[in-house]
Order: C-alpha cells, then sequence, then structure tokens
C-alpha cells in the first residue's frame, strides 16, 4: 500500500510539472489538494504500521507470560530447569529471556553449558 502511495506521489510531481505549462488555478488546487492528502494518508499509514508492531510485541509478551501449567518448568536440578514428561536439563537463562526450551550438554562433572546461548551452569 506504501508503494502505491510513492507512486501515487511520483505521478503527482509529473502532474505538478505538466501543470506549470497551464494557466487553470483550479488545476492546481485541486492538484495541490490531492498532494496534502496522500503525504497524509502516507503519515497515517507509517503510524498504523508503528502501531501493529507495538501490538504484536505485546501479544508475543503477552502470550509468552500465559503459557499453561504444563508447558512451565516442574523442578530445578544442578542449575537448570527440568520439565514435567521431558528428560533433560534445560537453560535457565533461555527460558527466563525467550520461554525457549534449550538443552544443556554436561561439559565435566562440575558445569553443563547451553548450546544456544552458551551460558556456562555451574552444578
Amino acid at each position: 500500500m506504501l508503494d502505491s502511495i510513492n507512486n501515487s506521489i511520483s505521478l503527482l510531481k509529473r502532474l505538478k510539472e505538466v501543470s506549470d505549462n497551464i494557466a487553470d488555478a483550479e488545476f492546481k488546487n485541486i492538484l495541490a489538494d490531492l498532494s496534502l492528502e496522500l503525504a497524509e494518508a502516507k503519515l497515517a499509514i507509517a503510524d498504523l504500521k508503528e502501531d501493529l508492531a507495538a501490538t504484536k510485541e505485546e501479544n508475543r509478551i503477552l502470550k509468552q507470560k500465559s503459557l499453561p501449567a504444563e508447558t512451565k518448568p516442574s523442578g530445578t536440578k544442578w542449575g537448570c530447569y527440568q520439565f514435567a514428561d521431558e528428560s533433560g536439563l534445560f537453560c535457565t537463562a533461555c527460558w527466563d529471556s525467550k520461554r525457549q526450551k534449550s538443552i544443556t550438554q554436561r561439559m565435566n562433572t562440575k558445569t553443563r553449558m547451553c548450546n544456544v546461548c552458551k551460558s556456562t551452569i555451574y552444578t
């Protein structure tokens, strides 16, 4: 939609160039009004895009916060989250920040590591 408005503005500029040769004041007034309307429409679309992006982000955050109980961690072990009906130990940083279940890998007897965020977890 924004492209069509940009194209309309380009056409409008061409019409203005043509209208320079025409002495009809009414035509120039109508052309100026059209130019103003298109500019206002372009600004309104930009505002709507910003609102849509903000609403999508808010929606994403609300969906994360309202997860069903079965998708929330059922406990912790060695500094990692555990989930019911899933084996493995999951990164607390990935879950707390992005609600992403990232399984950790055992590095040695005292540490685990998340392959996604590269956090080192000391057990």
